[in-house]
């Protein structure tokens, strides 16, 4: 993978558009993901959405709609997970949220940004929502580096924190996963990368599809979504340890299983080597993947999640921008 230039500016589908939050400032600065004319093209070479985002912009005045607006949410409840290796700390946080930011995090892929609160927006953290009900989110979150260990210390003295979102770009070939949902879908994931599992199966659930899930610890040491995934419904296989990072197990799946889809969630990677996988197969099932893209505004604006010339926190990247095949 290449990040952090600009190669190209090719039009691509826009997590936000027909959102609420379509046309954003993007559009007024003439850096629309979306809309070529909305960049200065003369001709129409969007990444369609289903909606015209340059004809929103001008039914808007050419204004730009508000923006996310960060609120100040409290923990309903926080455990830190117990069955990892002592150098491993976990934190799920269950928090109070707008019942509109629970309502729009229902959906696989969804994340929201949090940060302590007197914190500048530098602080924020990219967090996988893994359950949302009525007015409540639950997160997970692995604690690493200074942003991580900054929210647990004011998650862990019961501070107020500031939460932006939600956002929708949590797991790149989105599309596939709402074409195929309603069939079979094999999921690969390791480590933290279980938790972006949770919504996925609840979706597939719900469109009355099958989902086998082949988990593994990886760094966490920990399959922490076992019970929680075959309770929505999956059949879940705990992969162990193995030199060939459990590809050969998986391929063999792959091949019998007669799958539709294959999403993985865990490291670059780990995607890479499912991608090229896939890539052996004279039929191969649609890929779906987690993102892993260093996010600190997402909204497009900072340039932190850059891919290829793509916006990462709004654009449904191209496979072929990513992974060989």
């Amino acid at each position: 993978m290449s990040h952090g230039t600009i190669l190209k500016r090719e039009s691509a589908p826009c997590f936000d558009a027909g959102s609420k939050y379509c046309p954003c400032e993007l559009a007024l600065l003439g850096q629309c993901v979306a809309c070529s004319q909305l960049r200065g093209k003369n001709v129409c070479a969007c990444g369609w959405s289903g909606v015209c985002v340059s004809l929103q912009f001008a039914f808007n005045g050419s204004r730009p709609a508000p923006g996310r607006v960060p609120s100040t949410v409290s923990i309903l409840e926080q455990r830190v997970m117990d069955d990892t290796p002592d150098d491993v700390r976990v934190l799920i946080l269950t928090l109070d949220v707008p019942q509109d930011v629970a309502t729009w995090s229902v959906f696989p892929g969804s994340f929201v940004m949090l940060r302590p609160q007197g914190r500048s927006e530098r602080w924020n953290v990219p967090l996988c929502v893994t359950r949302a009900q009525d007015s409540s989110l639950e997160v997970m979150m692995e604690v690493l580096g200074p942003k991580t260990i900054a929210l647990d210390t004011a998650a862990s003295s019961g501070s107020n924190l500031i939460l932006t979102g939600p956002f929708w770009s949590g797991i790149q070939g989105i599309e596939n996963l709402r074409k195929f949902g309603g069939g079979r879908v094999l999921a690969v994931a390791k480590g933290i990368g279980q938790a972006t599992l949770l919504q996925a199966a609840e979706y597939v659930a719900h469109r009355g599809g099958f989902l086998r899930a082949m988990i593994g610890p990886g760094p966490l040491g920990s399959v922490f979504s076992a019970g929680l995934l075959t309770s929505l419904g999956a059949s879940v296989e705990v992969m162990p340890k193995a030199k060939d990072h459990n590809l050969r197990r998986i391929a063999g799946e792959l091949s019998a299983g007669g799958y539709d889809l294959l999403l993985s969630s865990g490291s670059d990677t780990q995607h890479q080597n499912l991608k090229s996988l896939l890539g052996e197969m004279p039929e191969p099932p649609a890929f779906a993947w987690s993102s892993n893209l260093t996010m600190t505004c997402a909204e497009g604006i900072c340039g932190s999640c850059l891919v290829q010339g793509f916006r990462g926190c709004k654009a449904h990247i191209p496979e072929n921008a990513l992974w060989n095949k």
